[in-house]
């Protein structure tokens, strides 16, 4: 099943059909709940970090400098994050990006257009680094985990990533299935991975 979940071919409802049959077989041969719980977790967390590292997101959870494009190439015209996260001096973020895909330029846009807040880095993290990074209740001003789940079901950037525009590929499983196994990560405890 892991091969299958990692190729992205499944909903989050079938994956949530599938964890509870699993469950079910689970509890029937004496298995307690909770490790179930984790089972699904983690198995949630497996999709989930396969879309957090997709070049729509990880472009822009970097460190001084976005990325651009599927192949993750260096940004043209090149800036730098400045202390808003808006670039700094005359390269400014908006000065390229609007609220909307350029469709002519081929310049991507959405509302609030930035790089996310260098505590939010995910360049060179390891999944079980960056599933811990994503939990860190002061990331969210102690809202977490309601803060995240807004985050990634509403926010304009996060939701920029299932429609990017020609040239680049969205993100390859449903914005829905997406929340939904957020969902299934969060109620099975947040589960992350040991290695």
């Amino acid at each position: 099943m892991t091969g299958i979940l990692r190729s992205g071919r499944l909903s989050a409802s079938r994956v949530f059909a599938i964890l509870v049959a699993i469950q079910s077989l689970l509890i029937a041969f004496g298995c307690p709940a909770e490790s179930t719980a984790e089972s699904e977790s983690l198995a949630a967390w497996g999709q989930i970090v396969q879309v957090l590292r997709h070049p729509r997101c990880l472009n822009c959870h970097q460190l001084e400098q976005p990325l651009q494009g599927d192949s993750r190439r260096v940004h043209i015209p090149p800036v730098v994050r400045g202390p808003d996260n808006l670039g700094a001096g005359t390269m400014r973020c908006y000065n390229c990006h609007n609220d909307r895909n350029n469709e002519m330029a081929r310049v991507p846009g959405a509302p609030n257009w930035s790089l996310a807040p260098a505590s939010m880095l995910w360049e060179g993290k390891s999944d079980a680094e960056l599933c811990e990074l994503i939990k860190t209740p002061a990331l969210y001003h102690d809202r977490f985990p309601d803060a995240l789940l807004q985050h990634l079901a509403e926010d304009h950037v996060v939701l920029w990533a299932w429609h990017p525009g020609a040239g680049r590929a969205p993100i390859p499983v449903s914005h829905d299935d997406f929340v939904g196994l957020v969902k299934i990560w969060v109620a099975g405890g947040l589960a992350c991975l040991n290695s």
